[in-house]
């Protein structure tokens, strides 16, 4: 039974409603460990939902995410501290850091696989020093306070609202004209630029729209937190949301969420001694790579046709 595109979209927007009122549920009762997951998972699938762009629609592997993600977070407490209302000193931290997003596009837009990963790898690994090094800034290795703009019930709002209004904004975009040619590149970018796709252009567009989604993360978790300091923004932590995105099934809508809870869940909440839980992790992405490269919400679509 096909059904109508208008049912499909409003129950589309009906299930981002849901997500971000469960989104708000967790992170006003869950405390400890689980209430510091529910920020993280939240947190990291609004930057995901970027990345989603990027690496789930156009196919390409981009190891700057937590570049971006930090990027809003310090440049929004450095502006806090120097008196910048918290609004405007959002907005700011959101731009700039979309700002540098263009200027990383410009350079690697053209580059493809892995070299396209390389770069984006060595422009965290960069970014990561900067915040290391950069103490008067940042606060160098320990990190630094940030001061609350918001309260924390605005916060906690504004972080479950995001969620809902990422996720609807990422399913519009995939069914626009950019959609369409994302994923043209990621199908065979020779063919889409044969025929008249601006590849270059479309990367350059999803590549500064996921370091908006990534900064205003960033932003919030800043506020939600009360600290921010270099060992949440590392290369590392860029390799992780690129290994959620593959997890939850890369393109698909709920795959920031479903790989963010993955992820965190091993690296946060499952204690099996120093570097264990990354192996494992690794194990698992590895087995979900081979046995369903769509990701969990693939394999559940599909065990879904078979039962009906």
């Amino acid at each position: 039974m096909t059904v109508p595109p208008a049912a499909r979209h409003a129950g589309v927007f009906g299930g981002v409603a849901a997500v971000s009122v469960a989104a708000h549920l967790l992170l006003t009762n869950l405390q400890g460990d689980l209430g510091q997951v529910a920020l993280l998972v939240v947190a990291w699938s609004i930057a995901l939902t970027g990345l989603n762009l990027v690496q789930g629609l156009a196919g390409y592997p981009s190891l700057a995410q937590a570049s971006f993600y930090g990027g809003g977070a310090y440049l929004s407490a450095v502006l806090l501290e120097r008196g910048v209302p918290a609004a405007p000193a959002a907005v700011a931290a959101v731009a700039g850091t979309m700002l540098v997003g263009l200027l990383v596009a410009l350079v690697f837009s053209r580059t493809r696989g892995q070299q396209f990963a390389i770069g984006t790898l060595f422009f965290t690994a960069v970014v990561t020093l900067v915040f290391t090094n950069a103490a008067d800034l940042t606060g160098g290795p320990n990190g630094r306070p940030v001061a609350l703009g918001f309260t924390l019930d605005t916060t906690i709002v504004l972080l479950s609202a995001s969620l809902g209004v990422g996720l609807a904004v990422f399913y519009v975009i995939s069914q626009l004209r950019l959609g369409a040619r994302l994923r043209a590149v990621r199908a065979d970018e020779d063919l889409a630029q044969h025929l008249g796709v601006p590849t270059a252009r479309v990367k350059l567009v999803a590549f500064v729209a996921s370091a908006g989604f990534g900064a205003w993360a960033g932003v919030l978790f800043a506020q939600y937190n009360g600290v921010v300091a270099p060992s949440q923004f590392t290369f590392v932590q860029s390799f992780l949301m690129f290994v959620a995105i593959g997890l939850g099934g890369a393109g698909r809508l709920y795959a920031p969420i479903v790989g963010a809870a993955i992820v965190l869940g091993f690296t946060q909440l499952i204690d099996l001694g120093p570097g264990v839980s990354q192996i494992v992790l690794g194990a698992l992405f590895i087995a979900v790579t081979l046995l369903v490269p769509d990701g969990v919400l693939g394999a559940f679509r599909r065990g879904k046709e078979v039962v009906a």
